[in-house]
């Protein structure tokens, strides 16, 4: 008996060693696999996109046999993935009727460590149990929506999934391996979504992209496309909008910052993983990128800097901006407002600037952070 026990447990550490590594395998894996129809269904399952709600997705397996062990990939699309339950992605069915798997039964999970967006999974009885039956529940897992998911149809794609059956599927002695057809499990989103939205209140700058239209803007916030750079090459020149349209990026101002949630309807016909406007790029998708421009504020104001070959993460809502090739070996660039309203560094000086005027045409020796001046026939706003 202790040497079937530690020979489970080695087979254990060693399913779960290749599931960290990336490697497939319930323990010493039988040779020659055999094809099979055998395959497993999802139950029905809505999503609303950019709930704070989980959504459990259960498993079940319509098998020819009974089988001792399985192992399979569950790749998700952009914009639903898995959430821990405690402190494991999967659990197994094994404690009613109608249950396959004994109590005997463990399962070995990774998400995103093998391959982005991949859960992988590897079970097996330590006692060699088989399942109770030749069809029924499985396992189960939670899901989570992002406010960016696309309505409609959310496909789950299964790869790489093997059933093994005979006594000893963790020795190796008389086991047989049978290797399942690639398939999908389908749920649904509807065609809404919640964002929350935020603006910082130091920087007062921010971008987003919606997957549906606001109008009017919330409160304190003014958004702008960017068409575009000024005659000197050195600005990008943002437009004032009053509405935001759906998949469109643009750059948010906020005097004193925002915090809020926005509402909507989406349009899945509008649907990309990127989106574009005029300068600006929006991520519907997180998206890796290292050439472009990103909006930060590095204690000189809010610019796009240049990402230089670093890789930036953007995610799901936020903006970049790409620049024509003529112009894109420039470090950053600073905003302009409109024709006449630049946003520049908080340099504040009339020796940097030159002359200084308020709005009301009063001459002045400094600028204050957060006032508007005339400096050089322009609308100067000064960031904190």
């Amino acid at each position: 008996m202790r040497n079937v026990y530690n020979l489970s447990i080695r087979a254990w550490l060693l399913s779960l060693l290749c599931l960290l590594v990336g490697g497939r395998a319930v323990a010493n894996e039988p040779q020659h696999p055999k094809p099979t129809n055998d395959h497993i269904t999802v139950n029905e399952v809505t999503l609303v996109p950019g709930s704070t709600d989980t959504y459990q997705v259960e498993i079940s397996l319509v098998g020819s046999q009974i089988y001792t062990a399985f192992q399979m990939d569950i790749v998700f699309p952009p914009g639903v993935e898995p959430v821990l339950m405690r402190d494991v992605y999967v659990k197994l069915f094994n404690t009613d009727d109608n249950d396959l798997c004994s109590s005997s039964h463990t399962i070995g999970v990774s998400y995103g460590a093998v391959k982005e967006r991949t859960l992988r999974m590897s079970c097996f009885s330590a006692q060699n149990a088989p399942f109770y039956g030749k069809s029924g529940k499985l396992l189960y897992f939670k899901v989570k929506a992002s406010p960016y998911l696309k309505p409609g149809d959310v496909v789950l794609k299964v790869t790489n999934f093997d059933l093994i059956t005979n006594e000893n599927a963790i020795t190796n002695e008389n086991a047989q391996k049978y290797h399942c057809k690639d398939q999908t499990l389908t749920l649904h989103a509807k065609a809404e979504s919640t964002v929350n939205l935020s603006v910082s209140g130091s920087s007062h700058y921010g971008t987003c992209v919606l997957p549906f239209a606001v109008s009017p803007l919330p409160d304190g916030v003014k958004a702008y496309s960017a068409k575009g750079l000024d005659d000197t090459g050195q600005l990008v020149v943002l437009s004032e909008v009053t509405q935001l349209a759906a998949y469109t990026p643009y750059i948010l101002y906020s005097a004193t910052g925002y915090t809020g949630s926005l509402k909507g309807t989406v349009d899945a016909d509008k649907y990309g993983e990127v989106v574009s406007d005029g300068l600006l790029r929006g991520a519907i998708a997180p998206q890796k990128k290292s050439a472009g421009y990103v909006l930060r504020d590095l204690g000189e104001g809010a610019k796009f800097y240049a990402m230089d070959g670093v890789e930036f993460l953007i995610p799901e809502g936020k903006c970049w901006l790409e620049m024509p090739s003529a112009q894109a070996s420039a470090p950053q660039y600073g905003i302009q407002i409109g024709a006449t309203t630049a946003i520049t560094a908080p340099t504040t000086s009339a020796s940097a600037h030159g002359r200084i005027y308020t709005l009301d045409g009063k001459q002045m020796k400094t600028m204050q952070p957060g006032g508007i001046y005339v400096v050089n026939g322009k609308k100067v706003l000064i960031i904190n």
